[in-house]
């Protein structure tokens, strides 16, 4: 697996970094998305026995509560990345720089494929856990 992304140690650090909290975020919207179905089992799931209408209704909403809670996290990463982006932009404009994006990269399944390697590389042997995310959220 390659850990090399043809960058400076100080970009390959901000990058960690921000792989770091999406780490953290990834892992606090599978909690929420768990705890959904926690809600099902816990509420709805008390009888013995159901119909296959209160099964269809029970699964509808769950698929609701849950299409809601995604789209939402969805929408917040989008906005996310565009705050980055914005940092980016604004650190260019004081340079009179004009960056550039190449949008076609971002569906190219080789260079996904290397963030994801690299990402492996740098938290492998390591679970994820929460005192990590409070560590980082500190030095943020």
């Amino acid at each position: 697996m390659s850990s090399n992304l043809g960058l400076n140690e100080h970009h390959h650090d901000v990058v960690l970094n921000y792989l770091r909290f999406a780490r953290y975020k990834r892992s606090q919207n599978l909690r929420g998305w768990e705890g959904c179905f926690q809600d099902v089992k816990d509420s709805r799931l008390t009888e013995d026995t159901f119909t296959s209408d209160e099964v269809e209704d029970i699964l509808d909403g769950l698929e609701a509560v849950v299409r809601g809670e995604v789209e939402s996290e969805l929408i917040n990463i989008n906005h996310t990345n565009v705050l980055l982006l914005r940092q980016f932009f604004q650190q260019a404009e004081k340079w009179h720089l004009k960056l550039q994006a190449d949008i076609s990269e971002l569906e190219n399944r080789e260079l996904i494929e290397l963030i994801a390697d690299f990402e492996e590389s740098q938290f492998a042997g390591a679970a994820f856990e929460s005192a990590t995310a409070q560590r980082y959220i500190l030095l943020v």
